[in-house]
């Protein structure tokens, strides 16, 4: 079996050989989160069963990440967007963790040219590459409680993608000329209806969701809450934000400024 790094090329040893070599690659993972698919999300959830002292203490932990509505699925096995990874790999990390070990990372435009396994990011958020479907590069992730765990078109958000480092990759494809150091990553700011990346907002009463939940409700939880935007970008001629405590695209029509 060969292994390649992140610059494509095939030394005696690697970073990535190890996990490899113990079964963990990045055909392995895609398979398993294709068997995961329509598991519901709750944030901090590992995939694991959702007792109602599970859920009271998640909530109590983490307060309005969690939703209210999320107690409908006590009895349920859950999961949150970066331990759909780690139950696969076996080493438990968050989003900025697993971006942080990566040697190297990718803007997203350049998907087409990574190995399937590939991780797919942006910051608060983190999902797999399963390659391409009549020509559109796809991704696997638990992609939050409107949603759950679900298949969907890149970029959606995405800004970077990188190699996970707990899993070998088998017949890896050459990384891109251009890379950024991890420590360089962020959501890039938009500038629409006064409304940016960083900036604090609500969302207003008889919202809908945007991006592929578009028409949705938003939840009567959420509503008014203060929240972080993402990133901006327009979907189908809307302008819409990223929302990142949710994990969510909301019109910005349907956001108010709480900065």
């Amino acid at each position: 079996m060969q292994v390649k790094d992140i610059a494509g090329v095939t030394p005696a040893a690697t970073q990535a050989s190890a996990p490899a070599a113990q079964g963990k690659t990045n055909i392995g993972l895609v398979e398993y989160v294709k068997s995961k698919l329509g598991v519901p999300y709750l944030y901090g959830a590992k995939m694991e069963m959702i007792t109602q002292a599970k859920y009271n203490t998640l909530k109590k932990t983490y307060g309005t990440m969690v939703w209210v509505s999320d107690a409908s699925k006590v009895g349920k096995v859950c999961c949150d967007c970066s331990g759909l990874i780690s139950a696969y790999t076996g080493k438990a990390r968050s989003s900025t963790e697993y971006r942080n070990a990566a040697k190297e990372a990718f803007a997203i435009g350049t998907v087409a040219t990574a190995p399937v396994g590939a991780l797919v990011w942006v910051k608060g958020h983190i999902g797999v590459y399963v390659g391409m479907e009549n020509g559109t590069p796809m991704y696997i992730a638990e992609d939050g409680s409107a949603v759950g765990c679900r298949k969907a078109k890149l970029p959606n958000g995405f800004t970077h993608w990188f190699l996970c480092t707990d899993i070998g990759y088998i017949s890896g494809a050459a990384a891109p000329a251009t890379s950024v150091a991890p420590a360089a990553l962020a959501a890039p700011a938009g500038k629409k209806h006064g409304i940016a990346a960083g900036h604090k907002v609500k969302v207003k009463s008889g919202a809908t969701y945007g991006g592929s939940a578009r028409g949705k409700a938003v939840p009567d939880s959420v509503i008014g809450r203060r929240m972080t935007v993402g990133r901006v970008e327009t979907h189908g001629g809307v302008d819409e934000a990223l929302l990142s405590e949710i994990n969510s695209w909301v019109p910005v029509d349907k956001l108010e400024s709480d900065d």
